[in-house]
């Protein structure tokens, strides 16, 4: 609809071109025959001073012969001033006729551009309706998206509070040199530390998390392999960030079999987060976790994900003998 009323608008924009150009047209016709107009009149002009010269000639001329030619003379101006008048009249009623081609003309050019204004005005005005109505629909959908977003995590939250009411008691070990244990253990790939990871433990511990993390546990001379089963036997949750990175490296995998196991054990809980990767790049690597309810970081901010993690902690803890 509104293409046919642009187009519309396009063929009365045409139109009004045409008809200015017959303005013109017709302007430059009238200035031609005002000229020529102008010329005739200029030779009526003079024949009529010659013709008056030769009269006066002949009344004073001596001789019968001198006046006859005079009078000659006085003849052939009158006729010019006859022939040359005749011409200005016809042009005089040419440039009468032309006037009134103009009047016509210029009054379809008013016409036009009265006509061109209107449209393009309703034009404009149906298009800012139109916007109006586009960015309310936008608005809607974006307060139905946010709300369909918040029932999501309110959900993924309910699940968990659900999983969490329903998991017996586990048993955590009190950290070497601690009075307790670690809240979280964090398995991650080394290549995701600086998009996320980091991040992700410096907000969780300014938030009064206690996190375990291979760098501030494991110092130059350590055993890798028994930092590790020392760090998951004394956290009570170990957070998986499994990404593409993960599932490249031994060190990450041998993690995950540690607090896999820890979880089906009873000792400890698995806690998935999705970095990078869909349900189906989960299920594609390691199936038995697809399964799992995680926090996707494609739909939850670092902010968002500890606060989940005090939820957990806070409720776990609450039934850890």
């Amino acid at each position: 609809m509104f293409a046919l009323q642009v187009s519309k608008l396009e063929n009365a924009a045409m139109s009004l071109s045409s008809d200015r150009s017959t303005v013109s047209r017709i302007q430059s016709n009238i200035n031609d025959l005002q000229k020529k107009q102008a010329e005739e009149m200029k030779k009526v002009a003079t024949a009529t001073r010659n013709m008056n010269t030769a009269m006066a000639s002949a009344n004073r001329s001596s001789t019968p012969s001198s006046a006859k030619t005079y009078l000659g003379t006085a003849e052939r101006e009158s006729k010019n001033i006859d022939s040359a008048q005749d011409k200005a009249a016809r042009y005089s009623a040419d440039i009468a006729n032309k006037m009134s081609d103009l009047s016509k003309a210029q009054e379809r050019v008013l016409k036009g551009e009265e006509d061109e204004r209107k449209k393009t005005s309703d034009l404009y005005e149906k298009q800012r309706k139109a916007d109006e109505v586009a960015r309310k629909r936008l608005a809607d959908d974006n307060r139905a998206l946010s709300k369909d977003i918040a029932s999501l995590r309110a959900q993924l939250t309910a699940a968990i509070a659900t999983q969490a009411s329903s998991t017996q008691p586990f048993v955590v070990e009190n950290a070497e040199g601690r009075e307790t244990p670690y809240d979280f253990f964090i398995s991650h790939a080394w290549k995701d530390k600086e998009d996320f990871v980091n991040g992700l433990v410096a907000a969780a511990k300014e938030a009064g998390l206690d996190v375990w993390d291979d760098q501030n546990a494991i110092v130059w001379g350590d055993s890798i392999r028994q930092k590790i089963d020392d760090g998951l036997r004394r956290s009570f949750f170990g957070v998986v960030v499994l990404s593409p990175n993960f599932f490249e490296r031994p060190w990450t995998q041998y993690e995950l079999d540690g607090i896999v196991q820890r979880d089906l054990s009873g000792a400890g809980r698995l806690l998935p987060i999705w970095h990078r990767l869909t349900q189906d790049d989960v299920a594609a690597k390691a199936p038995s976790l697809a399964g799992r309810l995680a926090l996707p970081t494609s739909t939850y901010s670092t902010a968002q994900i500890v606060d989940e993690l005090l939820v957990m902690r806070d409720r776990f803890k609450a039934v850890a003998r």
